[in-house]
């Protein structure tokens, strides 16, 4: 099935990872650039920070005194180099991952793709793309703090929600209400399918972290450029899964509807459930005898 003719029934697990990566292929260049920019920004700002707010060294065997000493330093540098960091990733990382979901859409929609509509697209929701990971990251946060497993169920019920989000245009609790729709009898499959997608992301970021590591100052641009390679898999498969979804639960198509019974099978279909003797009686049309008075 070609991204041009759209997703019309549900995929298997196989077919989703299948089309994910046929989505990626057709529109590589879109999808690394994209996510090579941001991952650059964040490097550089993570590099700039890093110099800028330099982390002191414990001694190996400190005393209290020493520990005491050290202390107020590191938090007075280890605070404004973590909130540099999360401004930026907050502002840019999600700009890419909701613009590689309108561009995947595209592409299953209209057999095209482009990147500065959907991009100006994105960052129109930003705001609502916000409320929406703080409201179901506190909730999988918790979930996850009280036994794990109903954070795992929680992470699952509302994994499309960011889909429904951009695609429907849907508000913040109707995009969480959607997804729970959408997911609905099919738990199983939708943790295998994030499962399989998260062992191949695993496996290409050691590769990369080993690639950039002994890079010293560079490692985090080299690490951010590779790691573009992979980054758009994840909002990928999110949209081809919600559309596989969408396509489940769709009606038929008014050729596979049933059909109401014509007058002649309604006939037959009484005539089947009516005594031989009465269809009989009526052929030949049997005088009815007299009531007794």
């Amino acid at each position: 099935m070609q991204p041009e003719q759209g997703i019309k029934r549900e995929l298997s697990l196989g077919e989703v990872i299948s089309k994910t990566f046929e989505l990626y292929r057709r529109d590589f260049m879109k999808y690394f650039v994209l996510f090579a920019v941001v991952e650059v920004i964040l490097g550089v700002v993570t590099a700039v920070a890093r110099q800028a707010f330099v982390l002191p060294t414990l001694p190996s065997t400190p005393t209290l005194q020493q520990f005491f000493n050290w202390l107020p330093g590191f938090l007075g540098a280890l605070v404004p180099l973590l909130i540099s960091i999360f401004i930026v990733t907050v502002v840019f990382f999600p700009i890419a991952q909701g613009s590689a979901i309108k561009l995947a859409s595209e592409r299953i929609d209209k057999g095209q793709a482009d990147i500065g509509i959907s991009v100006r697209f994105v960052a129109s929701r930003l705001l609502g793309i916000w409320a929406l990971g703080i409201v179901v990251g506190i909730i999988v946060v918790l979930g996850l703090i009280a036994l794990i497993v109903p954070g795992i169920i929680l992470a699952i019920m509302f994994s499309l929600a960011f889909p429904v989000l951009l695609i429907e245009n849907k508000g913040v609790l109707d995009s969480m209400g959607r997804s729970r729709e959408l997911v609905g009898h099919r738990w199983l499959k939708t943790f295998a399918t994030f499962l399989v997608l998260g062992i191949i992301v695993i496996i290409a970021s050691a590769i990369v972290n080993a690639i950039s590591a002994p890079l010293g100052v560079a490692s985090p641009v080299v690490n951010g450029l590779l790691s573009a390679f992979y980054q758009p898999l994840f909002p990928i498969l999110l949209t081809v899964y919600y559309y596989s979804n969408l396509a489940r639960m769709a009606p038929l198509p008014a050729g596979q509807m049933p059909t109401a019974p014509t007058s002649t099978d309604s006939n037959q279909v009484q005539n089947a459930t009516i005594p031989c003797w009465v269809l009989e009686f009526e052929r030949h049309e049997l005088p009815v005898p007299p009531l007794a008075a």
